[in-house]
């Protein structure tokens, strides 16, 4: 029955060989399916196909199947199935190929309308014949339901853990872990007196930008454990940034409180790159798991709280939002400082107010390398200057005298 669906016409067009593992950890540790995959290679040649007229699509390796929108080497499949120049395509199995119905559902419609067959270890199927067509959509129904059943099961089986507390991420700095587990203070006796450095210049200043001043006047640095995996747990140290400062002093973990799900990612803003959920971070009053005396504390949870608060009210100056990210402003993102050179902000003005944004340079102030911002100037001025110069520009003299300048550079003669 396989023998008797490959044509003449199939043999004549391409063989292609889908390979997609869905994390690059399963392209490392599972060698074993990575090796299936590529080997039906080898099965093509069986079936009859040239060496030559076999390829193999690999391109999608670490990426996941739920969406083809960002696996690109599933859209040239497509496409090449599309424009009739594939014979057959081969997988390991439905999951390789997609794990979403309407991407598995849409390369059988297209075989279908080439002709192109569909084949795995054991069988070759023809999207033209019912039975062929209803086992494929069998297939690719459990390939999803199979993705659905395994996210569940991880995710419900994660939050257990964390409600426990006993589900591991990588700890902040200043905490290690024991041999049975449990979070201890970091036995480096500089590491802690450097965390209970910056604690206590947060409780004299109440500025995260004044603890980033106070620790790089003193030339202390900020120790960090390694996280990857070369070098994991190993200790280095790093010059004071200010939103290392702030990360700290948002983290509940310093408290001694064990916190899960600080963020939600549920959203549905998403990454134009990625295609990823953009998440959002919940108040303190709807974190799903909040286990207070987990673990040795560097400051009380009430002082926490205190600092969370101070932090807010030093963002959120005068009612507003926070960091600009569109406004009126000119230039916007592309004006840099004529003292120092340095990308300057737009700081906008509350509605309300009626007023011109400002353009700040204060990158230095904010580091802690400089006692005050740089300089400052509301954009009103600035961008009048910008628009009348560029009007000017534009203008039927201005464009005439650009003309005559360009034409005699051409012809060599700039001051003819």
């Amino acid at each position: 029955m396989t023998i008797a669906k490959i044509q003449a016409q199939h043999f004549e067009r391409i063989a292609y060989v889908y390979v997609r593992q869905s994390t690059p950890w399963q392209v490392m540790e599972n060698r074993e399916s990575t090796e299936r995959q590529y080997h039906l290679r080898e099965r093509a040649i069986q079936l009859g196909w040239p060496t030559s007229h076999v390829e193999v699509i690999d391109e999608d390796q670490g990426r996941s199947g739920s969406t083809a929108a960002h696996c690109s080497g599933f859209q040239r499949l497509v496409t090449e199935v599309g424009l009739g120049k594939v014979g057959i395509v081969l997988m390991l199995e439905a999951s390789r190929l997609a794990r979403n119905n309407s991407d598995w559902y849409r390369l059988i419609e297209i075989c279908g309308l080439t002709s192109t067959l569909i084949g795995d270890e054991g069988a070759v199927y023809s999207p033209r014949e019912p039975n062929d067509r209803l086992l494929l959509g069998v297939k690719g129904t459990l390939s999803e339901a199979e993705l659905f059943t395994l996210r569940t099961r991880l995710y419900e089986g994660r939050w257990n853990k964390a409600r426990k507390g006993n589900l591991q991420f990588p700890l902040p700095t200043g905490y290690v872990r024991g041999a049975n587990g449990e979070w201890e203070l970091d036995p480096d006796t500089q590491v802690r007196e450097r965390m209970t450095c910056l604690f206590d210049s947060f409780r004299r200043h109440g500025i995260a930008r004044r603890v980033v001043r106070d620790l790089k006047q003193q030339g202390l640095d900020l120790p960090t454990r390694i996280t990857s995996r070369d070098g994991y747990g190993s200790l280095t140290w790093k010059t004071p940034s200010l939103s290392a400062v702030i990360r700290i002093l948002r983290n509940p973990a310093y408290a001694g409180v064990y916190v899960f799900g600080r963020w939600d990612y549920s959203g549905d803003h998403r990454s134009a790159r990625t295609g990823k959920v953009i998440p959002h971070q919940l108040p303190m009053a709807k974190w799903p798991v909040k286990i207070e005396l987990h673990h040795p504390a560097y400051l009380s949870w009430e002082e926490y709280v205190k600092n969370r608060e101070r932090l807010r009210q030093n963002w959120n100056r005068e009612d507003t939002v926070g960091v600009v990210r569109e406004g009126s402003a000119l230039l916007q993102g592309i004006v840099h400082c004529g003292i120092c050179g340095k990308k300057m902000g737009v700081q906008s003005r509350v509605l309300r107010e009626k007023r011109s944004p400002s353009y700040i340079c204060q990158a230095s102030y904010s580091n802690g390398d400089a006692d005050r911002i740089c300089q400052s100037m509301t954009s009103r001025a600035v961008d009048g200057a910008i628009a009348e110069a560029f009007l000017e520009a534009v203008s039927p003299l201005g464009v005439e005298v650009g003309f005559r300048v360009l034409e005699r550079s051409r012809s060599g003669n700039p001051m003819g």
